[in-house]
This record gives structure tokens, sequence and C-alpha cells, in this order.
């Protein structure tokens, strides 16, 4: 029996799968045997043993992506690189530049690898297309890693973007902008007058850098972000306009000239040149590379299903890319595609509203609601939650977007008359804010949840049971066996109380658990135009289903309490403690002592009076529930600890110490930390830091006192679980989650 192609991409999704899962990338020499082992048993006339052995060489193909990559982080950051560049990418507002390495020194890079650039010159004049010859300093991403976070890393190695750098020497070689940018700065004057501006650039050129947070923020709680990302949606839009286009033409033509092949190929030159102009983002060429493997099946005249067509694009382009397998936006776009198979084939609407065009808008209304009952536990894993007003949202806003702004954008696009586009390009800005005053209007409808695994049960299980019509006839071993899982998580062990120090990168943000509370140490820092309290605590928070209840603030510095007014937005009843002597926070102070459960919190210095909230004024903490306690320090240097342990020698001792001051030099004094005797000790620190904390100095004087050293540049989020007066460390990067998209690339970690 031969193998068929669905069979080798079908083995195609099943090879690239573990790139996901794996802790670590085999060796160049270990994949080389397995591929060798895999063409010695190929030629066995079994056909099992065969599609194994191709699935075996496919994962090969998966593996030696991976180490590609890798193997160029680790020879680019070794020292600074001569190489030419092409500008592919201009971010005015975070002041980044994207370039793709296209030689290093006389060497091709294949395929090409996009490095981020931070801060370049502000007198050159950067545009997409242009050729540089630069000396660059690279370092590989490096990013923080929290439970419920965005997964940073994970995105720049699926995006082929996992360098970024500065420029150290720069010299053009080609300054013309390519023909994309000199298009778009055309049309960005018509667009810049429009009040929405942002999301028109975003439908138009794939550029969503002007869209304001309102309005990301409303298009997420409504669950209509999709529509702004140019995605498979969108392409298939500018194929179907090509494709009318094409049969009206056909119209003129005499009857023996009419054919199929002419809509197809103005389609899939409309979908390109859309592609093309929307910036070839990921999504969009996945959806071109798609949409040309369903062409080429139609032209061919082969009779496949609707799960054959759709195994062979998702393996094909797995093939052409193993490293998509790491990307959200490649999950969501095929998984999206085969729930719409799943709830056409399974749950179809009876066959006399599918026939007759008058029930047009009850075939997409059952669309719509299938595609938000089965995507909504995929939602909830990626986004944390779900938008309870999604299926109004999208009813309202799918039509206007799809059938009335973005024609009106790809005609304004061809038009050659300036006077007509611009009419076009306001036309398409008043569907928008028809369509975003819609939205406004409609009631807050995002509610967090974090229980994904009870919401894929319920939600896929439930629809499997009752498609297959065993509920029916078991509806009681199937009621039984829901009681069970409820009691079976229900009576699971849980810690007394845990430590999570979050990877708030150069800040701090610890938090300690009892039950579903939580008491939060400082706030993290602010951000440019964000801050670690909504970017950070407030999606952790969210993934575990805990509930903030204190912040205590250790002292005034930015890195400290820089997200305190999002916790705060979030949340305006939580109490806020600290020795600022600020309106509305409790004191923190030298004797102040209060219990919160099983544990008790008493506050060693600063002493009463002084409120300065300096480094040396930060609120020490101990925490204790008998047996293991957690001493907090914030930012307090050498002086502060000799006049503490002068004060509170006997009260110092403590199971665990956050480290003072990050790591800095001028902290962690042997005297301190032999009075608190401690066996482990945690900084929150962030690699690239400017000030390289912690320093190898500390580091070394704290193993020689007998601590165990984490730190959150290398575990990401550490988290301590404490029971019975037992304890276990364990970090995300290292025990918690161990990928090998996740670990420390670039130079050795003592290097920093």
């Amino acid at each position: 029996m031969r193998i068929t192609g669905v069979q080798i991409a079908g083995a195609m999704i099943a090879a690239a799968l573990p790139l996901t899962l794996l802790p670590a990338i085999p060796a160049s020499s270990t994949i080389a045997l397995l591929a060798l082992g895999a063409v010695i048993v190929m030629p066995l006339p079994v056909p099992g043993i065969r599609l194994a052995a191709a699935a075996a060489l496919l994962l090969c193909w998966a593996l030696l992506a991976a180490r590609q990559t890798l193997d160029h982080l680790e020879r680019l950051t070794q020292a600074p690189v001569s190489a030419t560049v092409r500008v592919t990418a201009v971010n005015s507002t975070s002041q980044q530049l994207t370039v793709q390495l296209l030689r290093i020194g006389e060497r091709y890079l294949f395929p090409p690898t996009e490095v981020t650039l931070a801060n370049p010159p502000q007198d050159q004049h950067y545009c997409p297309g242009q050729r540089w010859q630069m000396t660059l300093r690279l370092r590989a991403v490096h990013a923080r890693l929290n439970e419920g976070a965005f997964d940073q890393q994970r995105f720049a190695l699926a995006s082929h973007r996992p360098l970024q750098g500065r420029i150290l020497q720069q010299q053009a070689v080609s300054p013309r902008c390519n023909l994309r940018a000199r298009l778009i700065e055309r049309y960005r004057t018509a667009l810049a007058p429009l009040p929405q501006s942002g999301i028109l650039q975003a439908l138009a050129f794939g550029i969503r850098d002007e869209m304001t947070p309102a309005q990301r923020t409303l298009l997420r709680e409504t669950g209509t972000a999709h529509l702004m990302a140019i995605s498979g949606m969108h392409i298939a839009l500018a194929a179907s306009a090509g494709g009318l286009l094409a049969r009206a033409v056909q119209i003129l033509l005499p009857a023996h000239r009419i054919g199929f092949l002419l809509p197809l190929a103005i389609s899939w030159l409309s979908a390109a040149l859309y592609c093309w102009i929307s910036g070839s983002h990921a999504p969009a060429q996945r959806a071109m590379l798609a949409l040309t493997l369903w062409m080429a099946i139609k032209t061919a005249g082969w009779q496949l299903s609707h799960w054959q067509i759709w195994t062979l694009c998702v393996g094909g382009l797995l093939w052409l890319d193993p490293l998509s397998v790491l990307s959200e936006s490649f999950w969501l776009s095929a998984l999206a595609v085969a729930m719409l198979i799943i709830w056409s084939q399974w749950f179809a609407l009876p066959l006399r509203y599918r026939q007759q065009k008058r029930w047009i808008w009850l075939t997409l209304l059952h669309l719509q609601l299938g595609m938000m009952i089965l995507m909504a536990p995929l939602q909830v894993y990626l986004f944390h939650g779900i938008s309870l007003s999604a299926l109004p949202a999208n009813l309202l806003a799918i039509p206007v977007i799809s059938l009335i702004t973005v024609p009106l954008i790809l005609l304004a696009m061809v038009m050659p008359v300036p006077a007509i586009a611009e009419t076009l390009w306001s036309l398409a800005g008043l569907s928008v804010s028809a369509v975003m005053q819609l939205l406004q209007w409609l009631p807050a409808g995002w509610w967090p949840l974090h229980a994904v695994l009870p919401l894929m049960a319920g939600v896929w299980g439930g629809l499997l049971l009752w498609r297959s019509g065993l509920i029916y006839r078991a509806w009681l071993p199937c009621c039984s066996l829901v009681i069970a899982l409820l009691l079976w998580r229900s009576s699971s062990e849980q810690d007394d109380w845990q430590i999570d120090v979050i990877d708030v990168g150069h800040g701090l943000a610890l938090a300690i658990t009892q039950g579903r509370e939580v008491v939060l140490y400082d706030s993290g820092p602010a951000w440019q135009q964000d801050d670690a309290g909504a970017r950070v605590v407030l999606p952790w928070l969210r993934y575990h289903g805990k509930t903030l209840q204190t912040v205590i603030l250790s002292h005034r510095h930015l890195d400290h309490r820089g997200g305190l007014a999002s916790l705060q937005q979030a949340n305006p009843a939580i109490t806020v403690r600290s020795a600022l002597g600020e309106a509305g926070h409790l004191p923190c102070q030298r004797g102040t002592q209060w219990q919160w459960g099983r544990l008790r919190f008493t506050a060693l210095w600063p002493p009463a009076g002084q409120q300065q909230g300096q480094n040396n004024d930060s609120c020490v903490v101990r925490v204790d529930d008998g047996h293991i306690s957690l001493l907090l320090t914030g930012d307090i240097e050498l002086e502060a600890e000799r006049r503490l342990v002068a004060l509170e020698k006997q009260a110092l001792h403590s199971t665990f110490l956050q480290v003072p001051h990050h790591g800095s030099r001028t902290s962690s004094g042997a005297l301190l930390l032999r009075n608190v005797a401690g066996k482990a000790a945690f900084a929150s620190v962030a690699r690239y830091n400017a000030w390289r904390l912690p320093a190898q100095a500390v580091i070394a004087r704290y193993r020689q006192q007998g601590y165990a050293w984490y730190d959150t540049a290398q575990s990401g989020q550490i988290h301590i679980g404490i029971r019975q007066g037992r304890w276990k460390i364990k970090g995300l990067r290292e025990q918690i989650m161990p990928r090998w998209y996740h670990q420390w690339f670039g130079v050795k970690r003592d290097s920093r």
C-alpha cells in the first residue's frame, strides 16, 4: 500500500508537535543518527513501518530547524558582527528598528533572521526596503517568564525574531525605500485626519502601532480583536473580491472563453497583492500559502474531503516552517477552521435552512454561535478569559468590516483618482467608527477565567457525548464521572501557604498566598506606556483565580511601586501598607504587627518617623507561620543592614530571604546574612539590566553562607510551596515548565 500525501501531511503535524514540549533540542549529531535510522528502515515493505520512518524523518526536519535557530543564536551573540541588513519595519513610537540579516561578513544567512534594534540614531532616516552595512552587538531575546503571561520568548522564536541588539556602526548601501513603504507613506497622508486612522492602518497595512490602548481593550473585551489583525479572513475577502471582479469581466466575453481558471488566477493575484501591502506578516503568509494549496487542489481536480484539505494545508505549512508550531496565531487559525468543519458536519442546521437563501442570516448566526462555543476553551487557555458579548459583537462587526470596510479600503488603495480615493478612505473610516460605537454600547462582557481543563471537558466533552448519543443512553454513568472529577479536584492536597517571586524584570513583586487571597510585597516597575501591575501581576492573579487583598510597598522608587495605580484601578478596595505616611496607607514601620490567617507579619524597619522612602527606608517585614519564615528587605543597603542587626538581631532569623537591592554590591553584607541564617535567597532581577545585577561577588557571598541562590533572570517566576513545616522551591524555567524555547540563550549565565 502506497503512502498518500495526506498521510505524510498528518505525519508532519505529529512530528512538529514535540517542539512544543521538549525541554531541550538534541545535538546535530543525534538528529543525524535518527535520520540515518529512518532512512535505513524506509525501504521495508511494511506500510506502518514506512510511515513511521517518514514521520521520524519529518521529526528530524523539525528538530533541525530548531537546532539551526539555536546555533545562530549562539554564534551571533559571541561578539559584534558585521552584517548586511535590510530594514523591514520602523517603529518610531518605541524607537525600534526591525532588520533582516542577509549576510554576515561574506557568508549569506539562510533563512534570513530578523533582529530588533533599540534606539537607532535619530539623525538617520530609516524606511522599509533600505539596505545597510552595520556593525551590530546582538543578544538573544530573554523575556519575563510568568504563569499566565504572554510568552515573549516563544513568540520571538516562532516569528523568527530571536535576536535584539544595538547599532555600533552603519553605512547606507541602498537608501531607497521599497514600493510598499512609499505607497503607505502616501496613503497615511489621507488617513491622518480620520478619527479611526489607527484601525484603518491595521486593516490596510497590518500596522497596529497607531491603535490606542482604549481601542485595543474594547476589541479584546468584545471578542473582535481578530477582525483588526490581517489573517485568513482578510486574505479570503481579498481573494473573493478579485474572483467577483473576474466573474464580472467574464460577462463581456463569449461563452467559449469563460472558464474557472481566470477567476482563480485573479483571486490569487488579489490575495497576494493584499498580503504584500499588509506587510506579509506570518498569519497572512500562512493564509496565502493555504489558499495557494487549495487552488492547486481545485485546479488539479482532486476530490478531497474537508479534513483532507485541512490536513494537507496544516502539514504543508509546518513542513515549510516547523517553528510555526510554537505560534499561537497559527493554532488559532488552524483550529478555527477545524472547529468550523466540526460544527458544520456534526451540528449542522436542518437541510431546509441550508438550501434556501432567505435563511442565510440563520446560517451565519449558527456558524458564529458554533465558533463561540467551540473556541471558548482555547480562548480561555490563551487569554485567561472569555467575552460574553462576543456573539452580538461579532454579528454586528463582521458584516460591516467584511462587506463594507475592507472592500472600501481595497478600492481606495487601487483608485488612481485622489479625490475619489479620499472619499473611499473617509467612508471606510465612518464604517469603522460606527462599529466601534456599537461595540461601546454593548455591556461589559469580559469574564476572567482560569479553569481551562473543566471548560474543555464541559464544552468539548459535553458536545461529543451529545453528538454520540451516549449521554442519552448512559446519563447516570456520565453524571457519576463528572461528580467524581469534581470530588477529586476538591480533595487534592493544598499548600498551607505559598510564596511567588513574580518575574517583573528589574523591580520587585512578591506574592504571598493563602487559599484564594494574596498579599503582594511591592507592585513592580512602571514603563513608558505601561506598568507591571497591568502587564504582569493582574494576568498572574487571573490565571490562578486569586484575589489581591493587600499591597505592602517597601519604598517609593518606581521599580517597586510602579504597578500600584493599575492594581488599585482594578480593585479599589485593596489595602495598602507602607512607611511613606501617604494618605490612605496603613503603617509599615518598626513595631507594627498584624495577623493574616496563619501568618504573622512583623515590621522590623524603618524606625517610626522615617518616611523619606529611599532605599535605606525600605519597609522590612518578617512573615512567619511558626515553622517557616520569610524576610522581606526591599532595597536596604549596608548602613540600614547594620542598624537593623543592632536593633533586631534575635528577630532576623528566617528560612527565606528576599535579596536586598536586587543583589547590588551595596547590600547583602555578611553581617546580615549570618544573622538571618536562611536556607534560600531569591533576587528579583532582569537579564541585560544596565547595572549588571546581581553582582557575582554577592552571589558567591550567599553561597559561602550556605544559602541556595535563585533569581528571576535565570528562573523566571520562582514558586515556594509550604506545607506542614516543609517547603519546596521551583523555578518556572527549570522545573514548572522546562521548555527548550524558555531557556537561557546566547552568552553563559555567569556573564549576565
